[in-house]
């Protein structure tokens, strides 16, 4: 199965399939190159991904077409070197709605990576049929994230309460008038 990939100015996004999330689970890195063309440091996940991704391989065991609506890797086009994740929290919601997150690993902080990789999946997510907003849940004391949402032209739209994290700001853009009709 040939999944997309997303081009930015100096990233490549690339999709995690079962394969790749096992290599990644496993601490592959032999194995996670071959499926992403990417090297690491180390083969561990990205900040905030590793608890996440065991749910995530029972999901693509079921349904492995859906992997473009969960995990990407962010790749450096100059470098090949992985530099973190952005992720989907599955296909759209009746409402259209699809939830994005993303984590860069500590060395590759503050190069913008996250807000370039964020825009692109956007861009993807609003060329899907269906897809009528994208949001983010940004914890309110981690003000790289909230820069992130708010630079690729996101706003708050209600607050919450998360277990792990604490008060979270949601954040939402919806699609151009265009969008979400293509397939």
């Amino acid at each position: 199965m040939t999944h997309p990939t997303i081009r930015t100015s100096r990233l490549r996004l690339t999709v995690l399939d079962l394969a790749a999330v096992d290599a990644l689970i496993a601490g592959d890195a032999e194995q996670l190159q071959a499926r992403t063309g990417a090297s690491f440091r180390w083969p561990a996940p990205p900040p905030y991904m590793a608890e996440a991704l065991p749910d995530v391989r029972e999901r693509l065991r079921a349904h492995p077409a859906e992997a473009p609506w969960w995990c990407w890797l962010i790749v450096r086009e100059d470098t090949g070197e992985a530099v973190g994740s952005v992720a989907l929290g599955g296909p759209p919601d009746p409402a259209g709605a699809v939830l994005v997150g993303y984590a860069v690993y500590p060395e590759h902080e503050g190069h913008g990576f996250a807000t370039e990789a964020v825009r692109g999946m956007i861009g993807w997510a609003f060329g899907q049929a269906g897809v009528r907003e994208v949001r983010a849940l940004a914890p309110v004391w981690n003000t790289p994230a909230l820069r992130v949402a708010e630079n690729v032209g996101m706003r708050p739209i209600a607050t919450g309460e998360d277990d792990d994290v604490g008060e979270v700001l949601v954040y939402a853009v919806s699609a151009p008038a265009s969008a979400g009709s293509a397939g």
